[in-house]
C-alpha cells in the first residue's frame, strides 16, 4: 500500500469515526446533544455476541451515555441502567466527557423462549430506569430512578427527565439492523429546555421533531452532525464541544490482578487448584487468562500483607 493509499484510509476511518457534539441555542433556551455512534453499538455486538433486540437496546443506551456525558466535565461519568425480572435483566452502560463508552447486556436465558409482544415485555413486570451521575463536585454518585414504561430507552429517558429532575427533553434514539439482526446504524439526539423556556418554545420544538421519520436517514444524507442539527432545530446555535467517541474499556489483566490480592489466601490457592485461570471483564466481554506465574505473584503479594 502506497503512503497515498494510506493517507486516504485514514482520512476514511477519521470522517467515518463516531461522534458527539453539544450545540446551545444562542437565547440560551435549549441546550442539545447528537451523536452517530454506528462504530460503537456494532463493536458492543460484535464483543458480547448480542442477538439483534439485546444489541438494538444497547446500541440506543450506549448512544444516550454519551450524549449526557457531553454535558458533563473531565472524567466525570454517567452510568444508564435499564432492567427488570424479563428477558433482558439489564442494559448497561456508562460514558465519561473525553469520549469513551462501554456496556453490556445481562439476559435471563430462561425466558428467553417466551413470548414478548412488546419492548417492555422483554424486561418483566418489575422494572425500571435508572441514571447515575458521578460528579467532581459531589462526595456521592447522584442517582434517580423511575419505573420503566415502554422499554424503548427514548421514552423512558425523556420520562425519566420529566420526573426526577424536572428537566423537559426531547429524546431521539434511532437504530436499525439488517436481516441478519446486525447493527447497520445508530444515531441520537437529546434537546433539552433551559430555564426561563416557555411552554410555547416547547410546542414549537416538539411539533418540529414529531416530523422526524428517522434520525439515521438525515445521517445518511447529511453525515456532518452540525449540518443535521441546523435541519432539526429552528434556532441559531454556538457548538459548545464537538469530538470523536469510540467503544472503550479501560480494563486490563493488571487491574483483575490488582483486586485478587484483595481476596483470602485460600481462595486464590482454590482458584489455582481448580484451574480457574479465566477472567472476563463483563463491561467489553474481554478475557483474560492466569499463568502459575501470576497465581505465585499474588499468593507473595497476599502473603506478604499479612505478615
Amino acid at each position: 500500500m502506497t503512503q497515498e493509499n494510506i493517507k486516504e484510509k485514514l482520512k476514511e476511518e477519521f470522517k467515518n469515526r463516531d461522534r458527539v457534539i453539544s450545540v446551545l441555542t444562542t437565547d440560551g433556551k435549549f441546550r442539545i446533544a447528537a451523536i452517530k455512534n454506528t462504530n460503537s453499538a456494532k463493536t458492543a455486538q460484535q464483543k458480547h455476541n448480542l442477538p439483534q433486540l439485546p444489541a438494538f437496546l444497547l446500541a440506543r443506551q450506549l448512544a444516550a451515555a454519551s450524549m449526557l456525558a457531553v454535558f458533563l466535565k473531565g472524567e466525570e461519568r454517567i452510568i444508564l441502567e435499564a432492567g427488570g425480572d424479563g428477558f433482558i435483566h439489564k442494559v448497561f452502560a456508562e460514558a465519561i466527557q473525553v469520549g469513551e463508552v462501554r456496556g453490556f447486556v445481562v439476559l435471563n436465558e430462561e425466558l428467553q423462549n417466551k413470548k414478548h409482544n412488546s419492548l417492555n415485555e422483554l424486561f418483566g413486570t418489575n422494572s425500571n430506569y435508572k441514571v447515575t451521575r458521578i460528579l467532581y463536585s459531589k462526595n456521592e454518585p447522584v442517582t434517580g430512578i423511575i419505573p420503566l414504561r415502554k422499554g424503548d430507552i427514548s421514552s423512558d429517558l425523556s420520562f425519566y427527565f420529566f420526573q426526577s429532575e424536572q428537566t423537559p427533553s426531547l429524546v431521539i434514539l434511532d437504530t436499525s439492523t439488517d436481516d441478519k439482526g446486525q447493527i447497520e446504524m445508530s444515531s441520537g439526539i437529546i434537546i433539552q429546555a433551559m430555564p426561563g423556556t416557555t411552554h410555547q418554545d416547547l410546542l414549537e420544538i416538539d411539533k418540529i421533531v414529531s416530523k422526524i421519520d428517522s434520525l439515521n436517514s438525515i445521517l445518511k444524507d447529511e453525515p456532518n452532525l452540525e449540518n443535521m442539527v441546523k435541519q432539526i432545530i429552528p434556532f441559531d446555535f454556538n457548538v459548545m464541544k464537538h469530538y470523536a467517541t469510540d467503544f472503550y474499556c479501560r480494563c486490563s489483566k493488571d487491574t483483575f490482578v490488582n483486586q485478587l490480592v484483595t481476596f483470602e489466601l485460600d481462595e486464590i490457592k482454590q482458584m489455582q487448584a481448580e484451574g480457574h485461570n479465566e477472567l472476563i471483564c463483563q463491561y467489553c466481554n474481554t478475557h483474560y487468562y492466569l499463568d502459575d506465574k501470576d497465581f505465585s505473584n499474588i499468593i507473595s503479594t497476599i502473603q506478604a500483607k499479612q505478615n
